[in-house]
């Protein structure tokens, strides 16, 4: 496919959108859109393309919701995630890009499946919150590194701590602004950034803030209960074909 086809452009441009539906209108599905990036390309230059796509999102998320976000609890966060980021940086030095889209699929499924236990965690968040949020942590840095697929973690943490949907998106968002900033000189050292994609990157790159428009609307109109189910199921979804497409 050229770098510059209609066809690879159309490619781009979905992907642009729908990061900037995510972005502004349900965090968590960040998983789902890494996931359908790595259908379509390599798992290491897959990695390089969402990352760029996600920080644009992550500025256009915060400049809707910065106010809403609760700053506490990320600061108790930050050095759990710094310690996931370093270990998800050596882990990419052993993963090849098969073994490397199995292990993003595995993740987002093992994390999905932890919902029916949530209340039980809801308690042990309740009673051990140190534990729960340096474990969360811990898990988000490693998994936003390896895979861009963080989102189901920090759903399910902030799901415990019972966000409303907007004070959700909001802490989601400076979250991950700050996240994938952290990871840029990481993905440069892996080597995950593809120089000839930038150009078609950067014609499609405005379409996240259309994406982000439609993304603030449908956060707007959903329930909080319905918010949470399409989290929950559309990434288990993603996980699951990925774990699939391994075995194809």
């Amino acid at each position: 496919m050229h770098l510059l086809s209609l066809e690879f452009l159309i490619l781009l441009a979905v992907v642009a959108l729908f990061t900037g539906f995510v972005k502004a209108g349900i965090p968590s599905l960040g998983a789902l859109m890494s996931a359908i990036v790595v259908l379509a390309f390599t798992p290491r230059e897959a990695l390089g393309i969402s990352l760029i796509y996600l920080l644009v999102g992550d500025v256009i998320a915060v400049s809707f919701y910065w106010r809403l976000a609760h700053l506490n609890e990320l600061k108790k966060m930050i050095l759990p995630v710094l310690i996931g980021i370093a270990v998800g940086g050596v882990m990419l030095s052993f993963l090849d890009n098969s073994n490397l889209g199995l292990t993003i699929g595995l993740m987002v499924v093992f994390l999905v499946s932890l919902e029916p236990f949530r209340p039980k965690l809801t308690e042990l968040a309740i009673y051990h919150p140190r534990s729960i949020r340096t474990g969360s942590g811990i898990l988000a840095g490693i998994s936003t590194t390896i895979g861009n697929v963080a989102g189901p973690i920090l759903s399910l943490y902030f799901l415990l701590l019972k966000l409303d949907k907007k004070s959700f998106v909001g802490t989601s968002s400076i979250f991950f602004l700050a996240v994938n900033t952290t990871k840029i000189p990481i993905f440069y050292y892996q080597d995950l950034f593809t120089l000839a994609y930038l150009p078609s990157i950067a014609l499609t790159a405005p379409l996240v803030y259309v994406g982000a428009l439609g993304g603030r609307k449908f956060l707007e109109w959903v329930s909080q209960v319905l918010f949470t189910r399409i989290i929950l199921v559309c990434t288990g979804l993603a996980g699951i074909w990925l774990v699939i497409r391994y075995f194809l």
